[in-house]
């Protein structure tokens, strides 16, 4: 450089470009007497301590040139390296006390904070200011418009994706099974064993002194010994009749099966196939046509629904998000609108996770050699896989325990109409006897 230059001037010009590894030689001119020019003292600067390194251009030692380029990013003296990245299970999520964990972070942590002796945040929105002196973020994560210059992604080993969530409902229809528990076929025989037992007491008075059906149903008084016949037919309506009761209680119990009630799609195509609708206001639904053809809500109809539902609107329309949300929405069991949800088996779309860096990044050689490194140990796949299988184990627990009710405070309800129903015709037939009764007495009188 010429010894006129400005020495801030072309360090800062250096450090905008994001170069570190420099060495700036002033020369002056050649004296008259001399073919070359002067070298004076050689400098460079380190940005994240503004320290100067002076070398005299008159000691050069051609074996050791090594020595004008000190490793700047071996200490970054606390530099605070700002990044924003969507949060996505197991990269970025947050723990208790707004705190942000995640494999990306381990990562940063181990790179900028332990190695480099630096500082890391991460912002939860994009319209966080940089840091005076900067433009934009140091780092954002699969938050990223692909710029044309040269080298500053760095792309995760595997892939992400979209997820769908469904509504799931637990509510069950149990009176409309209980006033119409019987086939027509069914109710032939009812009819028939009832007309049979008063005929059976009419015809043959003498075999049949009581009605069967209240010797049976409401224990009525008869004499100890019976006619063979008598016990004979009374042991068969018995019989038929407690058949009759076991298979209504079975068949109710049965209907209490979440199958029996709902659609329940696992995969996309059944998805397809299915009558729901997949509603996600403020999406433009255009990019997502292809993968659920016919299944998608109109934007502007799903952005109604939702100002007038609110999260109420997935009670009934379906919604896609990232798997990492969509399963962690599944291990809340109910939410706090009351109702469940749950994931089809398979991604609607796939999609790289990037890392990009600021423009003219001084970190991008030392991030994308040590995550090859972090990946090529198998450091990253172990914690990848140990994340992903602690999700899953909270989820099987969670399972479990839902596995262990066999029944729910809902399922009481049929009780409660099964005995409301049998006290209704109790009541019933009571008064309808204590009417009879009436009546002969009355008749008896005159």
């Amino acid at each position: 450089m010429d010894t006129a230059c400005n020495r801030t001037e072309l360090t800062s010009f250096f450090h905008r470009h994001g170069v570190l590894n420099y060495v700036a030689i002033p020369l002056e001119p050649p004296e008259p007497n001399s073919a070359r020019p002067i070298a004076q003292e050689l400098y460079t600067a380190n940005p994240f301590t503004n320290e100067w390194h002076l070398f005299d251009g008159r000691d050069h030692n051609r074996s050791s040139t090594a020595r004008y380029y000190p490793n700047k990013l071996a200490n970054i003296h606390g530099y605070e390296l700002l990044a924003f990245g969507l949060y996505e299970f197991p990269y970025i999520f947050e723990v208790t006390g707004n705190h942000t964990a995640g494999l990306l972070m381990e990562l940063l942590h181990n790179l900028i904070v332990r190695k480099l002796n630096g500082t890391v945040r991460m912002v939860r929105s994009e319209r966080t200011p940089p840091l005076p002196g900067r433009t934009e973020f140091d780092l954002t994560f699969a938050y990223t418009s692909f710029r044309a210059h040269y080298m500053h992604d760095v792309s995760l080993k595997e892939r992400g994706g979209y997820c769908v969530l469904c509504p799931f409902h637990t509510e069950r229809d149990f009176l409309r099974h209980l006033l119409k528990p019987f086939s027509f076929g069914i109710w032939v025989v009812l009819g028939a064993l009832i007309v049979g037992c008063r005929l059976l007491g009419h015809l043959f008075p003498a075999l049949f002194e009581r009605n069967l059906l209240e010797q049976i149903f409401f224990t009525a008084g008869a004499s100890h010994r019976q006619p063979f016949p008598t016990r004979i037919v009374s042991f068969s309506a018995a019989v038929l009749i407690f058949f009759l009761s076991e298979a209504y209680n079975a068949k109710i119990v049965s209907l209490m099966s979440d199958s029996k009630y709902f659609d329940r799609p696992e995969s996309v195509r059944e998805l397809i196939e299915s009558d729901f609708k997949v509603a996600i206001p403020g999406v433009r639904v255009s990019l997502l046509a292809e993968s659920l053809p016919g299944k998608l809500v109109s934007r502007r109809r799903a952005d109604a629904l939702y100002r007038e539902r609110g999260p109420l609107l997935f009670n009934e329309y379906c919604t896609m998000t990232y798997c990492y949300l969509a399963y962690l929405q599944t291990t809340i069991g109910r939410n706090i609108h009351g109702f469940q949800q749950y994931v089809l088996r398979d991604m609607v779309s796939e999609q790289l996770r990037t890392l990009q860096l600021a423009t003219h990044s001084p970190f991008y050689d030392t991030l994308a050699e040590y995550y090859e490194r972090y990946f090529q140990s198998g450091i990253w796949m172990y914690r990848l896989e140990y994340m992903n299988r602690k999700l899953v184990r909270e989820m099987r627990s969670l399972g479990s325990r839902l596995e262990e009710v066999v029944f729910h405070f809902e399922d009481l309800v049929c009780v409660w109409v099964l005995i409301v129903v049998g006290w209704v015709l109790s009541t019933v037939g009571f008064v309808a006897e204590l009417l009879w009764v009436w009546l002969e007495h009355r008749n008896g009188l005159f």
